[in-house]
């Protein structure tokens, strides 16, 4: 039986599968209008049109982002307590730029005439105040469904994290007079305080439902007719998989799910390899996902964003910045060349793809100095047009009397500076310095730039995996069956603290097996984490603490202050003196590890008497000069090999330079380890 991964990126839908406990890659254009076409295509053309042996297939999607970026979700309403319509309008007094006059908010997903309000308050305690006024809600439900036509419905009450009870019975209410509407509530998306953050996830969640339940129903459909039996997986922010089942009504926990689903591989080969702290470098043709990873794991935070919108849901800490290769170069207003934010994407894509494209790309920059054969793109199977590149670079270069060689090794170096700098914002400026850290650097374009940002970084070791164009969907055939499950209670550090955290994870416990149950989990398979996230009382922010629930119970208050402490001081310092501490939130993970064979299928022995001999030797430009090089085919390099740069190692999923300076060696897992000879 088969068990295949598929990750759609913004220029490229990768495939990857194991057969016979042999790894088989493929790699199509997506389908930005409608990615369901480009992974239905994949699909097809991957098993030649035979899904009968497909068992297993692990999905990692940016359908959830793109479609809040661009806007592409559906109409949309907010149904909140009265007095607090204007909740999604006023947002936070948070600005990018405290010294800007204007401040620009992001739009909310669902604009003021599509938010209603409901009579009803819960206060803080979880207590009503004032019970639902259902009557004024039928009133309510009639004039919205009537004159706005909504497609979704959000419901978020203020305080409905200790008190569900009103939102639950609305959702009856609306289910007896619009039985088809899909409906999300606040207490089920994110049973946590803070309103805003609490209202703009939920709204996001239902403005993704009926666009990711279509897409997802399509693939489910396609899936059922050519392989009965075949169990759909979507990968979710927070590092883990979970069947489709569980993914419907929580496309927002897709957000993000290709890039963290990269992590995940690099963790899993970063323990095959022996590497504890790592940066992954994820370059595609339109961004760079960049992560830290500290003693083997990564920082999963409480709350990420998206197009400026909050959305508190656990996530892989993940640091994006608009730099790929298909990130066009332009002048700005004052003359200075820029490269990206903008991309060329998957149509046209850059210049020498031929596609109509007419503005010069980082891509066609690698290729006007050697760096990419054209004969040789994608393993061959494209071939690109040099000619093209140069026209766009020399028209790019012309104002400045710059030639298109001059033009294109600005790309890059901007490139660079870019790439080095996300790489700055996730160690420097977190206190890690990436001399100490190893670069895992994948993508199509991360293998090209990882040994040039290294050298600007000193860090003197890059790691570029098998397989590293499709390796955040390899990423998705290590990660566990996995879901974070939070929920907010303040509550004082007291002398009974280890029974009320006890009791409080109890609760969630039996929440996370019964949701595992019907995903095929069984209990004894079901690992917990316990984390708390805890702050001095009175203050706006929490920290967040691994609870050892053994130590709890047999220290009880004093653990969980000396918790706190110490990771206040890890974060901030010495704490000057402890003031009164409460717990805020509770939160839980929940796995089942995955059964892969994947790093065993890739696993070989050292040769070393390995010599590989070079496919071929020509002359590249580096730093404005020429300097001659060898081109390696990667398939033919056994581990223990070495090569000394300035070289170039092609395959067919991308293509890894090995800078003059630098010196590959070829792993046991097949990866390539690139040292600085400095």
């Amino acid at each position: 039986m088969v068990k295949m991964a598929i990750e759609v990126g913004g220029t490229f839908t990768d495939l990857i599968w194991i057969e016979g406990g042999v790894v088989h890659s493929h790699k199509v254009p997506s389908t930005p209008h409608d990615a369901s076409i480009g992974v239905l295509d994949g699909l097809n053309s991957a098993m030649e049109g035979d899904l009968s042996g497909l068992d297993r297939l692990f999905h990692g999607s940016t359908v959830a982002t793109n479609a809040v970026i661009e806007r592409k979700g559906c109409r949309t309403a907010l149904l909140t307590t009265e007095g607090f319509k204007d909740l999604l309008q006023l947002q936070r007094q948070l600005r990018p730029n405290v010294y800007a006059i204007a401040c620009h908010k992001p739009e909310p997903l669902v604009p003021l005439n599509l938010s209603f309000e409901a009579r009803e308050r819960v206060d803080a305690k979880g207590e009503i105040v004032t019970p639902l006024d259902e009557a004024a809600l039928i009133e309510t439900l009639d004039l919205l469904l009537e004159k706005e036509q909504p497609e979704a419905l959000a419901i978020c009450l203020l305080h409905a994290y200790r008190n569900p009870q009103h939102e639950q019975r609305m959702r009856e209410i609306i289910a007896e007079r619009a039985p088809d509407l899909p409906v999300v509530l606040s207490s089920d998306v994110l049973p946590t305080f803070r309103e805003y953050e609490r209202a703009s996830t939920t709204t996001m969640a239902a403005y993704l439902v009926p666009l990711v339940g279509r897409y997802l129903e399509r693939l489910e459909q396609h899936l059922d007719a050519g392989s009965p039996g075949c169990n759909l997986f979507i990968m979710q922010s927070s590092g883990g998989v979970l069947p489709s089942s569980g993914s419907h009504g929580r496309g927002v926990e897709m957000l993000n799910s290709g890039p963290a689903a990269g992590v995940i591989g690099a963790v899993r080969m970063a323990e095959a390899i022996g590497d504890d702290n790592v940066i992954t470098l994820d370059v595609g043709g339109t961004s760079a996902d960049i992560c830290l990873i500290a003693n083997g794991a990564p920082e999963i935070t409480s709350e990420t964003e998206v197009d400026g919108l909050p959305v508190g849901l656990p996530s892989i800490d993940i640091a994006n910045i608009g730099a790929g290769g298909g990130s066009l170069g332009w002048v700005d207003g004052g003359g200075m060349l820029q490269v990206g934010p903008r991309s060329a994407g998957a149509r046209p894509g850059p210049a020498c793809y031929g596609h109509g494209g007419t503005d010069p790309a980082l891509t066609d920059a690698l290729v006007q100095l050697g760096w990419i054969r054209p004969q040789r793109f994608l393993g061959g199977r494209m071939t690109l047009q040099p000619e093209r590149a140069t026209e766009a670079l020399a028209a790019l270069g012309a104002s400045n009397n710059e030639t298109a060689d001059a033009m294109a090794q600005a790309m890059i170096d901007i490139s660079v500076a870019n790439v080095s700098q996300g790489i700055r914002l996730v160690s420097v400026q977190r206190g890690h310095d990436p001399k100490g850290y190893a670069i895992y650097a994948y993508g199509g374009m991360g293998p090209m730039i990882g040994a040039l940002a290294a050298t600007e970084l000193k860090a003197q070791r890059v790691v570029v995996p098998p397989y590293p164009g499709l390796f955040s969907a390899l990423g998705l055939l290590v990660a566990d069956l996995k879901r974070i499950y939070r929920e907010t209670n303040l509550m004082r550090v007291t002398d009974s603290v280890a029974d009320d955290v006890r009791a409080a994870f109890d609760r969630i416990r039996k929440q996370a097996e019964a949701e595992f149950a019907e995903f095929g989990g069984k209990p004894q398979d079901i690992a917990f984490a316990y984390e708390l996230e805890m702050r001095f009382k009175g203050q706006g922010y929490e920290l967040l603490s691994d609870v050892d629930p053994d130590r709890l119970e047999r220290e009880g208050k004093d653990y969980v202050l000396g918790l706190f402490k110490s990771t206040h001081e890890t974060r901030y310092g010495a704490v000057a003196s402890m003031g009164e501490v409460e717990i805020v939130t509770f939160r839980l993970t929940a796995s089942v590890a995955t059964e892969s064979d994947v790093m065993s299928s890739l696993t070989r022995p050292l040769d070393p008497t390995a010599d590989a001999q070079p496919a071929d030797t020509g002359e590249i430009t580096f730093a404005g000069a020429p300097v001659p090089c060898s081109y390696y085919w990667r398939g033919d390099l056994v581990p223990g090999t070495e090569i000394t740069g300035a070289a170039v190692i092609e395959e067919p999923t991308a293509t890894t330079l090995v800078p003059p300076g630098w010196t590959a060696t070829v792993d046991r897992t097949g990866a390539l380890i690139l040292t600085s000879e400095a």
